[in-house]
C-alpha cells in the first residue's frame, strides 16, 4: 500500500514540478518526504493491523468507491477547515507559504498530516466497516492511487486530467474549497468557487 502511494506521489511530483522555485520545492520535497516516511510508513502498517484485508467479492468491493469519496470529502472539509480557524491556523499556514505545486500536497507538520491527510484516507474505511463493508484489497490499492492521485493534481500549478484549479483557488484566497473530490460540504456551506 505504501509502495503504491509513495510511487504515484513522487511519479507526479517529478512529472509536474520541473518549474517550481529551488527554495520552495526544497522545503516542500523536503516534509513531504519526512511525512511519508515518518508517519504515512507506520501509518501504513498499523492500518493493517486494525483493517482485515479482504480478497473475495472483487466486482462488489468496486461499489465501495462512491462512499469512500463522499466520505473522504466530507472528513477532509471538516478537518480542513478547522485548520483554517485562528486557533489552529499556526498549524496549516507552512502549507500555504510559497507557490503551489505538487510537493506541497503533503507538505504539512505532524497533526495536519496525521489528522488531515492520512484520517481523510483511513477514517472513511472504518465508517464503511462498521457496517459491514470491507472492502478488497485491490479496490483498497486502487483507492491509494486515486487519493494520492487526486491530492497531486488539486496541488498542480498546471490544468491536467481536468483538473479545474478548484483547489489552487482555495491556496489563493483561504476562504473557498476546503473539501476535496465533490467538494459537497463546500457546495453546501456556500465556501465552492472555481
Amino acid at each position: 500500500m505504501f509502495s503504491i502511494h509513495f510511487s504515484c506521489y513522487w511519479g507526479m511530483v517529478f512529472k509536474y514540478d520541473n518549474e517550481s522555485s529551488y527554495t520552495s520545492y526544497l522545503d516542500a520535497t523536503t516534509n513531504s518526504l519526512k511525512n511519508q516516511l515518518l508517519y504515512t510508513l507506520p501509518g501504513s502498517l498499523l492500518f493493517f493491523t486494525c483493517y482485515p484485508v479482504k480478497y473475495d467479492h472483487l466486482m462488489l468491493s468496486f461499489l465501495a468507491i462512491l462512499p469512500l469519496i463522499l466520505l473522504s470529502d466530507v472528513y477532509f472539509f471538516l478537518t480542513h477547515r478547522m485548520l483554517h480557524t485562528r486557533l489552529l491556523w499556526k498549524y496549516h499556514k507552512a502549507h500555504h507559504t510559497n507557490q503551489v505545486h505538487v510537493a506541497k500536497a503533503l507538505d504539512a507538520n505532524l497533526a495536519e498530516h496525521v489528522i488531515g491527510n492520512l484520517g481523510s484516507f483511513a477514517v472513511p474505511f472504518f465508517i464503511l466497516r462498521h457496517f459491514g463493508v470491507t472492502v478488497h484489497i485491490y479496490v483498497l490499492y486502487l483507492w491509494v492511487a486515486i487519493s494520492t492521485i487526486n491530492t497531486c493534481i488539486s496541488h498542480s500549478s498546471k490544468r491536467i486530467l481536468g483538473d479545474k484549479g478548484v483547489h489552487e483557488m482555495h491556496h489563493r484566497s483561504l476562504k473557498y474549497n476546503f473539501g476535496t473530490g465533490f467538494y459537497i460540504l463546500d457546495r453546501l456551506f456556500g465556501t465552492y468557487k472555481e
